[in-house]
């Protein structure tokens, strides 16, 4: 061998075995489960890191290895509906498909994404009026599905790097329980902050009633049971609405969903969305109440929540 092909060789190696390292790395970590080969890591910080980090890849990659014919698609606010307690109700096995702050027409494109993996029977979705408006838009579904169909992209993802190193320290360190937020304080953040985010720039959103439309269609030609599912959040910060006129708005939005599928609503003026004991923050609602939902809703049984 020539010395000319030894310095390629080398030069060659050189960028190579980085690059085999990697994803060897990748495939022995693999925090969203993408290969599932390797089981030296553990679920819990896998699990744990994946979902802090990017729980729409995470979900989605976990409904596509493991579909179920019942889901449930919404933002982190249906995580508190408890699968284990629906399933004792009606026998089925619902899967959880939620991403942190999804959008609207993210949720919809769960949906479809969903149909591409499953034969449905039921979908619960989450909606509520902060989604229902043409500035809460994103497009991470499109990315996530472009990964999912091609490994090459997870695998040098910047996202799977920086939860594969959280995922190791993780697992190295233990997971740690959260920092001592003061509740108080960052329930008065949600309620000027945050509200303010969701309520102070509102377009109506054109295109997302044809699109709801659409899915409830294709729900009722394939035999779905569709139930649209408005969660309730505190009373302190819905009714931030009024500070920017869009009661009204709120009210179009619950007659046009109407017509999307059987409508439960909480989140009006009512014992749950007036009590802040039923709140870990002002959007997000305790484990006992989020029982309380699913028994009223599997069971037929409307106390708190009333049907549009």
């Amino acid at each position: 061998m020539n010395k000319d092909v030894k310095i390629l060789l080398r030069k060659v190696g050189i960028f190579v075995l980085p690059v085999f390292a990697w994803i060897c790395i990748v495939l022995i970590v693999d925090p969203f489960n993408y290969f599932s080969v390797s089981n030296l890591i553990s679920i819990k910080a896998k699990g744990k890191s994946a979902q802090q980090l990017n729980s729409l890849l995470y979900n989605a990659v976990n409904f596509k290895n493991n579909p179920t014919n019942s889901i449930i698609i919404g933002d982190s606010r249906i995580r508190k509906l408890p699968n284990e307690r629906i399933k004792e109700i009606t026998g089925d096995t619902y899967y959880t498909m939620y991403s942190n702050a999804a959008k609207l027409n993210e949720i919809i494109d769960l949906f479809w994404f969903s149909t591409e993996h499953s034969k449905l029977k039921n979908v619960l979705i989450g909606i509520n009026f902060n989604l229902y408006n043409e500035y809460a838009y994103a497009n991470r579904v499109a990315d996530v599905k472009e990964m999912i169909d091609n490994p090459f992209i997870y695998i040098f993802n910047n996202n799977t790097a920086e939860t594969i190193y959280l995922t190791l320290k993780n697992e190295l360190l233990g997971i740690s329980g959260k920092g001592g937020r003061n509740k108080e304080e960052f329930w008065n953040y949600n309620i000027q902050t945050i509200a303010k985010n969701h309520y102070s720039k509102y377009k109506y959103p054109e295109k997302i009633l044809e699109r709801l439309q659409e899915m409830s269609a294709y729900c009722k030609t394939n035999g779905i049971k569709l139930t649209v599912l408005i969660v309730p959040i505190h009373l302190d910060f819905h009714n931030r609405l009024m500070d920017y006129n869009l009661s009204e708005q709120e009210q179009r939005f619950k007659n046009e969903i109407k017509g999307i599928g059987n409508v439960i609503d909480f989140g009006y003026a009512n014992i749950i969305t007036n009590n802040k004991a039923c709140f870990g923050d002002p959007l997000h609602t305790t484990d006992s109440i989020g029982k309380i939902m699913v028994d009223e809703i599997f069971l037929d049984s409307l106390v708190i929540g009333r049907e549009l």
